[in-house]
């Protein structure tokens, strides 16, 4: 079995991290448009963003897991989060 790679990485809020922030904060929505269930959303919006990173550890195609991606996904995740809970959406 292949090790995982660990991707040394900055918090330079790249295209990247960027993609990262806005690809979770919409996911939590749409897991939330389909569950009406906060927790659910919340607890798959992550589970979904960890598992990616792990793939792209293992993957010969991609430079590996990455702990700063992985806190993108989770600030855009707990924005969605404090929005929807703000605006009652």
């Amino acid at each position: 079995m292949n090790k995982i790679k660990i991707k040394q990485d900055t918090l330079k809020f790249n295209i990247d991290k960027q993609a990262h922030l806005g690809i979770s904060f919409g996911l939590y929505y749409f897991l939330f448009t389909y569950t009406s269930s906060i927790v659910v959303s919340l607890l798959l919006s992550i589970l979904v963003g960890l598992c990616f990173e792990v793939y792209q550890g293992y993957s010969k195609n991609h430079s590996g897991y990455s702990h700063t991606d992985m806190l993108y996904n989770v600030i855009g995740i707990l924005s969605a989060f404090i929005l929807h809970g703000v605006l009652n959406v």
